[in-house]
């Protein structure tokens, strides 16, 4: 909890729980099942809990307090009122990211993890009843941020907290970059893959990662075009209706980029739902 207390911005007063201990708190409170942070007022009360961790978890109005924080207002003043919005971080916000990666870092340190690092990429609906909160596609009010987790690691390594009216297609190229630069140099690389439904199946983003020379697998509608690209594939299941486990099975994306045209001819690797179209 070091890279806390260096990299966020510095309390205005040195009474109470430094930033490191108030960023532990947080990770407690979700490690022990806190729904809420009144649940800090709950928690606060366990003595043994105190004396493990070497001082009382914060009341509830002083983490409220401390969350507060990372809202700036003023990067929010170009929200449009219909739309979707995905405003500039905090500076308490990148400086939070900069704590993530910095773990990130110390974790692949401590643990020397192998080479396999396949980034899931998937957004994430958290309904909500706040007046400012935006429509998901699912038809309720909530939040969807998008994460990227390293699987072989169970690890979040990159995440951006959105509205629920924005895409999940939007970002997906950026923030897996993201999170491929929270990653330290390893001596002979990193063995990259990525995975994601169909919001990552657009061309920008598999040109991108082929370039890179990763390996992905990606959810797509199926297309007459590309239902014929993949007919010659084997399916590695043939008693389900959809082609699995292709990561290693070459089939072009023409409606990525097409649009069902009939121009499809750069060879890329995809999971392809077998679904009518």
């Amino acid at each position: 909890m070091a890279a806390a207390a260096k990299h966020l911005p510095a309390k205005r007063s040195s009474k109470g729980l430094g930033q490191d201990r108030m960023v532990e708190s947080f990770i407690m409170l979700s490690a022990l099942g806190g729904d809420c942070l009144d649940d800090f007022d709950h928690l606060r009360q366990d003595a043994g809990l105190a004396a493990m961790l070497g001082y009382p978890l914060p009341a509830a109005a002083t983490a409220r307090q401390w969350l507060d924080r990372f809202h700036d207002a003023a990067l929010l003043a170009d929200r449009p009122a219909q739309g979707s919005f995905i405003p500039t971080e905090s500076r308490w916000l990148t400086a939070l990211g900069a704590v993530r990666d910095h773990s990130i870092r110390s974790y692949v340190s401590a643990l020397q993890p192998g080479p396999a690092v396949t980034f899931d990429v998937d957004a994430h609906l958290v309904g909500s009843s706040k007046a400012e909160v935006r429509m998901t596609y699912e038809g309720y009010r909530g939040y969807e941020p998008l994460l990227v987790c390293w699987a072989e690691q169970h690890l979040i390594v990159a995440d951006q907290f959105r509205d629920g009216n924005v895409s999940p297609a939007v970002g997906i190229k950026e923030l897996v970059d993201e999170a491929y630069a929270s990653l330290p140099l390893r001596e002979g690389g990193w063995q990259v893959a990525v995975r994601s439904d169909s919001a990552g199946y657009q061309y920008q983003a598999l040109d991108h990662w082929q370039t890179q020379g990763w390996r992905f697998a990606v959810s797509a509608t199926m297309s007459p075009p590309l239902r014929r690209e993949v007919g010659g594939t084997r399916a590695c299941n043939a008693s389900t209706q959809h082609l699995t486990g292709c990561l290693n099975h070459p089939a072009s994306y023409p409606s990525a980029r097409w649009s069902n045209s009939e121009e499809a001819s750069n060879s890329r690797r995809l999971t392809a739902p077998l679904l009518p179209h």
